[in-house]
C-alpha cells in the first residue's frame, strides 16, 4: 500500500554509538558552518562492495539483478547545503559549501520523519562531525552524534545529549582535539 499524499511516516535507522574517540577519529570532516539551503532528493541504492553485506546482489545473475533494482524505490533524503565557516579537520577551506546528506524528506507529498534525528535548519550554526558519502557529499556521525547547535558565539551544545559524546564544545577546545 501508498501512503496518502500529505502523510507523514516516521523513519527508524540504527545509528551505531560513537565515544570521543571514536567521533574525531572517524570524522573525515569537522567544520563549523552556517546551513544556507535544503532539498528534498531521493537516493538511490548503490549496490558496490565485495561482500554480501555491502552488495546484496553480488552473484545473483542479470535477469535477478534486474529484478531486485526494479524493485528498489530509493531513500527519502534532505540535501542540506553548509557555508563552512571553520575548519578543524578535512579537504575542504572557509567559505566552500558542503552538502550533508540526512535521512528524511518528501517524495510524492509524504513526509518522512526520521525518528530522533534532528534536521540542520537554514540560518542556524553548526558544529558537524561528518564523514564521506557519495558524490562528494559528507554524513553526520551517529545521525545525531556529530551535531552541535551553536548556543552562544564559539560555543556549540549537542543537538541531542543522549547521543552525543560531549555535551559542550568550544572551537577552542575542538582545535586543540584535532591538532
Amino acid at each position: 500500500d501508498e501512503p496518502r499524499p500529505g502523510a507523514t511516516i516516521e523513519i527508524y535507522s540504527d545509528y551505531p554509538e560513537f565515544n570521543r574517540s571514536d567521533l574525531l577519529n572517524s570524522a573525515t570532516l569537522i567544520v563549523e558552518g552556517t546551513v544556507t539551503g535544503t532539498e528534498y532528493t531521493v537516493t538511490e541504492a548503490r549496490f558496490e562492495g565485495d561482500t554480501p553485506e555491502e552488495n546484496p546482489l553480488l552473484g545473483l545473475s542479470e535477469k535477478e539483478k534486474a529484478k531486485a533494482l526494479a524493485k528498489q524505490k530509493g531513500s527519502p533524503t534532505i540535501v542540506v547545503r553548509l557555508r563552512v565557516d571553520s575548519v578543524h579537520k578535512g579537504d575542504v577551506k572557509p567559505g566552500q559549501t558542503v552538502s550533508i546528506v540526512q535521512s528524511g524528506g518528501v517524495i510524492n507529498d509524504v513526509l518522512y520523519r526520521e525518528i530522533g534525528n534532528v534536521i540542520l535548519s537554514r540560518g542556524e550554526k553548526y558544529l558537524i562531525f561528518g564523514a564521506d558519502s557519495f558524490d562528494g557529499a559528507y554524513y553526520i556521525l551517529g545521525g545525531t552524534a556529530g551535531t552541535y547547535v551553536e548556543a552562544e558565539p564559539g560555543t556549540f551544545v549537542a543537538a541531542v545529549d543522549a547521543t552525543a559524546p560531549f555535551e559542550t564544545l568550544t572551537s577552542t577546545e575542538v582545535h586543540s582535539l584535532t591538532h
